[in-house]
């Protein structure tokens, strides 16, 4: 026989979904006597008088701690307890053995073997198993309450980009539509206009083109995670070398340096790999004071031999560098350490870089020396290499 108390979970106060506790045990004496010690606790308490029983409420609830007697007819606790754990829902359940009469070493032993929180001998000191109890239920409690933020934590943050995504993706025509007829604007005034006027044109036209490229980075940092990644063999070289294409006049007009190693073939994915490098480079190469010409080298290597294999990617310039205490700013989307004056930009790029990288197995940091430079590491899985 088994009795499942349904009062009002015995505590003011308790929640919702109060944290469930199976006591099991031949004796219905014994039942009733810790069902009314452990009754403050504000938990619900479910009864099993045999572990036929106690397998069937498994089978129904999910439960903070079991209170399991070794010593009963039929099915005996030990038996029940390993029976108990093939269930999904009992994986890390605190089981606490109870017992008058099993005192050896090799009960306790074999308790232990099962995975038991704990083994206790009756006469049961109340204070002590109450005490012990009400731990177990607290951390129950705090772990529920943690995956539940963590679920809302989840749900905003995807909220979140799907908003961004829906906003950006709106904005693209008005703000294309304000530069296009600034330019106009600009054209036609020509001649017309005193230069302080035409000056006000040009500024509107200057920040639709930077609003423009923002509403492009919000894009592409809300469409990480969102669409499938496909992984496939990507040259990095190739790559590199597309990217440094599309700057060679910056390059040009600045005098830069670049040089690389012989880059890898790697399993990833082409788009990742392209904007982490837009980026990267991107950044070496606008991070100048232009007292010395720009310096960029970048190279790759396997790493982490001991644990999963990874490619280790380098971007190293002599730019400005930046402090370390800034290390967990850069990379948090619209955090500049400059004014926009100084060094345009949207804040986005390192953000959306370390997002890419992390979906992908991996992570990105840097190590920099203000004003000799910075060298930007990220890590990528080596899928090509035997585990």
């Amino acid at each position: 026989m088994s009795v499942v108390r349904t009062e009002a979970d015995y505590a003011p106060g308790a929640h919702n979904t109060p944290a469930k506790i199976l006591l099991v045990d031949d004796r219905p004496e014994n039942l009733l006597a810790t069902e009314a010690l452990l009754r403050p606790l504000g938990a619900r308490i479910i009864t099993a008088e045999s572990g036929e029983a106690a397998l069937g409420h498994v089978l129904e609830h999910t439960f903070a701690i079991v209170l399991l007697d070794v010593q009963m007819p039929g099915m005996d606790g030990f038996e029940t307890a390993q029976l108990m754990q093939t269930r999904p829902s009992m994986q890390g359940v605190p089981i606490v053995f109870v017992t008058a009469i099993s005192k050896e070493d090799h009960f306790a032993s074999r308790a232990a073997g099962l995975g038991a929180a704990d083994y206790i001998f009756k006469p049961i000191n109340p204070d002590i198993l109450k005490s012990k109890v009400k731990v177990y239920l607290d951390l129950y409690r705090q772990r529920e309450q943690i995956l539940s933020l963590n679920g809302t934590l989840r749900q905003s943050n995807e909220e979140l980009e799907r908003f961004a995504y829906v906003c950006s993706h709106d904005m693209q025509e008005p703000v294309r539509m304000m530069n296009t007829y600034a330019g106009f604007l600009a054209e036609d005034a020509a001649g017309k206009l005193e230069e302080g006027t035409l000056q006000y044109v040009r500024y509107i036209r200057e920040n639709a083109v930077r609003m423009q490229k923002m509403i492009r980075d919000i894009l592409t940092f809300s469409r990480v995670g969102r669409e499938e990644l496909h992984l496939e063999t990507v040259d990095s070289q190739k790559v590199l070398d597309e990217v440094l294409h599309e700057v060679r006049d910056i390059i040009e007009a600045k005098g830069a340096i670049v040089t690389s190693g012989a880059l890898p073939m790697i399993e990833a994915s082409p788009t990742l790999l392209r904007v982490v490098l837009q980026n990267l480079v991107g950044n070496a190469l606008k991070f100048h004071d232009g007292s010395r010409t720009p310096e960029i080298n970048v190279s790759a290597r396997r790493a982490g031999s001991r644990g999963e294999p990874m490619w280790r990617f380098d971007v190293k310039d002599n730019g400005i560098g930046i402090d370390p205490a800034f290390s967990e700013r850069i990379f948090t989307m619209f955090q500049r350490l400059h004014r926009s004056e100084d060094y345009p930009g949207t804040g986005i790029g390192l953000a959306t870089c370390r997002k890419f990288i992390r979906l992908c197995g991996g992570d990105i940091v840097f190590s920099s020396t203000p004003g000799v430079g910075t060298t930007f590491t990220f890590t990528l899985p080596d899928k090509g290499r035997p585990q």
